[in-house]
């Protein structure tokens, strides 16, 4: 029974650490070709997709967490007919790198602020949605670039509570592993029920594509642990902020 037992410890460690090993790896994650609808900014060491439609005044848009450009795909062909419109996957988020992101607000509005300097937006209107909000809210208490208007929906600007399943796949040295191990097993489910919960009112056909889109690239690894790091850093990070404009 030991000699089993032992036998049973070594295979169970085994797989633990390839699982480990391969959370640091890039299996999993999804890359996509520059094109008409997709292109890539480099950023320091960072490789940032974005898409940009229409001409006019400009507007950015920022998505939550976890998020894409897809989330704008509805309204971004109707404003591009009298504005300029950009969006832009996130670090770790869709198909952008996270090689030195700490998964902070702070992170996200000096991103923000190369990509209006690198693709030389004028006096952009900002819309953040969610974690995208708060990372507007971020910017409009501590950026030094002005004339900038800010849009913030459904986002959090004083509390957040993470899930317990977020707080273990941020947990440091084993998350990516778990985040990897997650992106094969619970991720598309639970993406269904969030997805399902925010369009309930849509055809279910729409409704269908939608959840086979967000479940492709919402459940990459690295999407998975972006997600779940921002998530535990998201109290401090409002902490740190919402003194600044507390009524």
């Amino acid at each position: 029974m030991k000699k089993i037992a032992k036998y049973c410890i070594s295979i169970i460690g085994m797989l633990l650490l390839i699982i480990l090993l391969l959370g640091y790896s890039n299996l999993g994650n999804l890359s996509v070709n520059e094109n008409k609808e997709n292109h890539f900014l480099k950023i320091g060491k960072e490789k940032i997709r974005f898409s940009q439609k229409g001409n006019g005044k400009d507007i950015l848009l920022i998505h939550g967490t976890p998020g894409s450009i897809e989330d704008w795909t509805e309204i971004m062909e109707p404003l591009s007919e009298n504005f300029r419109v950009t969006a832009f996957d996130r670090l770790g988020h869709g198909f952008s790198t996270s090689n030195q992101y700490s998964y902070h607000l702070k992170d996200n509005a000096i991103l923000v602020e190369n990509i209006i300097k690198k693709l030389k937006l004028k006096s952009p209107l900002i819309v953040g949605h969610s974690y995208g909000g708060s990372i507007a809210a971020y910017m409009a208490v501590n950026s030094k670039l002005k004339e900038i208007d800010y849009i913030i929906m459904d986002s959090p600007l004083y509390t957040y509570q993470p899930t317990n399943i977020y707080k273990i796949i941020a947990t440091p040295v084993i998350g990516k592993g778990i985040a990897f191990l997650s992106s094969f097993t619970i991720a598309e489910d639970r993406i269904k029920e969030g997805v399902l919960a925010q369009f309930e009112a849509t055809k279910k056909n729409a409704i269908d594509k939608v959840i086979k889109e967000r479940q492709r690239i919402w459940s990459q690894p690295k999407v998975i642990f972006s997600k779940s790091k921002e998530s535990v850093n998201y109290q401090d990070d409002l902490n740190s902020i919402s003194n600044k404009y507390k009524i």
